[in-house]
């Protein structure tokens, strides 16, 4: 199996372990944060499917038409507007914009996978702030991803 289509796999994992821990969520409990400073379902979902989140498919074809592209990481909070997206439709929305970044993965070359960025806020990690797409995107889904699934299964408790 190539890198791209493990990725792929991967990715599509952890979108049904998104939609197992969002299911039987209602619209109104999902437009609620669990906490203080803390974000509700759907923010969390927004997030996800965010065009400017750092997991998206503008920036993961920056990495092949732009030399070290700089990838930035801007955390922030999202807006009550949010809320009112049916929970049915953010789901959807991430699980398609994931399927389309996996189908993308999945074709590419172990020689596109190589290509490197710019990602100043992984500076002093394991990876380096220049990772490769495939080690961004590995680290997008195993943390990234992974990090919000365990978010979205404490609402569930």
């Amino acid at each position: 199996m190539s890198m791209g289509s493990a990725l792929s796999e991967q990715m599509a994992q952890k979108v049904g372990e998104i939609k197992q821990a969002v299911a039987g969520i209602s619209d109104e409990q999902a437009s609620k944060p669990k906490g203080e400073e803390e974000w509700c379902v759907k923010e969390v979902l927004s997030h996800l499917c965010g065009d400017t989140d750092a997991l998206s498919m503008y920036e993961f074809k920056r990495f092949l038409e732009e030399e070290n592209p700089e990838v930035g990481i801007v955390p922030g909070r999202l807006g009550d507007p949010r809320r009112a997206v049916p929970l049915s439709e953010l789901v959807s929305r991430v699980e398609s914009d994931y399927a389309e970044i996996g189908r993308f993965l999945a074709g590419l070359s172990d020689e596109q996978l190589g290509r490197k960025g710019h990602v100043a806020f992984l500076k002093d990690s394991p990876l380096g702030e220049y990772p490769t797409l495939g080690q961004w995107a590995g680290a997008m889904i195993n943390f990234h991803l992974a990090d919000h699934v365990n978010q979205l299964r404490t609402f569930a408790q």
